[in-house]
């Protein structure tokens, strides 16, 4: 029987390393660790068939199956960013659109996706972007030269996959590592608090490091110290800096300068340790295309995209002006239609949009700076959503009031609990009631419309 291997590849300036794992998630073993020097910075296609070589030679007889390639701090951005909402499936939708114009590369060229986050909602997300042409590029190398690579990581999900014990949720605290530059984050509840990256010249002069480090504890007379733990060997004063910290147990087989590509081949064996963290080249994006035609999404999955659309379409507005909003908007558009095909939406266009801003910042400057945001009135909309066959088709705000119209697959029972969520969520200040609700001609759903406004302000309909 032929054993099927597991290969992560990372990258520095001067060298690229491979390590095979044989097994499972639950029990692996390490079949190979190889590395080659570069011949250009960062490497090409040359070192990339020299690595394959390497392979072959230490796994006669063994195919080489598909690997996980890891880019290291100096090929990619981190940007924290806050967004207009809090689940990591719509901030994943829309996060790219914060990120255009804010990096040193042209928009179209910008990868991206986004570390798991905090279990607290919060909005706060960390984005690790690559530029696509390099990422393509070096992934096309490895491929040419007999290994195909499934996935494209970071450092950072690396070090979320070594920390994580058999697969589960990494301990929380901080971590500091060194695989090619220096790099710390904040994990809590599995997902990620903080994220720093340093270039390693500076472990010579830690005095920023430890800031990051202080400042990644968060507040320490409220909370106790988390605890800090050291990935690999880091350099002699940062080490000094952290005497406490716990040294996680590593294969002694491993040696330091494989640490990123062995975390690489773990992410492979543990996808839901980063949440599936992945830079979509342009062909694994035709690919889950293809899978998304085939794809069956249930109404509640359209309700949920529905509030997203009218979200980013007042939101876009104001991140971005002209083509960058359209080429935003159209994203979303594209992306739920392929996702849910028989509802139709009823979003305004850009000058309607506009528009309506504007009526609202008037009309807000006119009730006071106590008014809710239309992006806070949608995000609670978004989160009262219940269980179930429900979708919403309109979505309008007007001043501080709400009205959503949809249908709903389960009855008048599933309007009421929407009806109910919405109360709870918009608190006692508010008014939630259900103007109209109706059977239509598919015969279980109902048709309704819900308006929230705010005490001592309706105003007639």
């Amino acid at each position: 029987m032929v054993a099927m291997l597991t290969i992560g590849i990372s990258i520095t300036r001067d060298r690229i390393c491979g390590v095979a794992l044989d097994g499972s998630a639950s029990a692996s073993r390490i079949a190979a660790t190889v590395s080659v020097p570069c011949g250009e910075p960062f490497g090409g296609a040359e070192d990339a068939a020299a690595l394959a070589g390497e392979l072959r030679g230490a796994l006669p007889g063994v195919p080489l199956s598909g690997a996980v390639l890891t880019l290291p701090p100096p090929l990619t951005y981190l940007r924290p960013l806050t967004l207009p909402v809090t689940d990591l499936p719509r901030a994943r939708a829309i996060h790219i659109a914060e990120l255009e114009g804010n990096l040193p590369i042209e928009d179209e060229e910008i990868l991206s996706d986004l570390l798991p986050p905090a279990p607290e909602p919060s909005g706060l997300f960390f984005a690790v972007a690559a530029k696509r042409s390099l990422v393509e590029t070096t992934a096309e190398n490895f491929r040419s030269a007999g290994i195909p690579v499934d996935r494209v990581v970071t450092d950072p999900v690396a070090l979320l996959a070594l920390a994580s014990p058999d697969g589960g949720p990494p301990p929380d605290g901080v971590y500091l590592s060194a695989f090619s530059d220096i790099l710390l984050l904040r994990v809590s509840g599995g997902g990620v608090l903080a994220a720093r990256q340093f270039p390693l010249a500076l472990a010579d002069a830690p005095g920023e490091i430890l800031s990051a480090l202080r400042e990644a504890a968060g507040d320490l007379e409220t909370a106790p110290a988390p605890a800090r733990f050291l990935v690999g060997a880091a350099p002699g004063p940062v080490a000094k800096a952290v005497p406490e910290a716990t040294v996680l147990a590593l294969p002694e087989a491993v040696p330091q300068s494989h640490l990123a590509a062995y975390g690489a081949a773990l992410a492979a064996l543990r996808p839901k340790v980063a949440a599936g963290f992945s830079l979509r080249t342009s062909a694994d994006a035709a690919s889950e295309k293809e899978r998304g035609r085939r794809r069956t999404v249930v109404a509640a999955v359209a309700g949920g995209v529905a509030v997203l659309l009218a979200l980013g379409a007042l939101q876009f507005t104001v991140w971005a002006e002209g083509r960058k909003a359209a080429r935003a908007r159209a994203l979303v558009r594209t992306e739920f239609t392929a996702a849910a095909p028989d509802v139709r939406n009823v979003v305004q266009a850009g000058a309607q949009i506009r528009e309506k801003l504007e009526s609202l910042r008037r009309q807000q400057k006119e009730l006071g700076t106590d008014g809710p945001s239309p992006t806070e009135l949608l995000m609670a909309a978004s989160r009262s959503l219940p269980q179930g066959e429900i979708a919403l088709r309109e979505v309008s705000i007007d001043g501080v009031r709400l009205r959503l119209a949809g249908e709903a697959g389960g009855g008048a029972k599933l309007v009421e609990s929407y009806r109910a969520a919405l109360a709870g969520t918009f608190g006692p200040t508010y008014t939630v009631t259900v103007q109209e609700s109706e059977g239509s001609a598919r015969g279980a759903s109902v048709r309704f419309t819900i308006l929230v406004d705010r005490k001592g302000e309706r105003r007639a309909s």
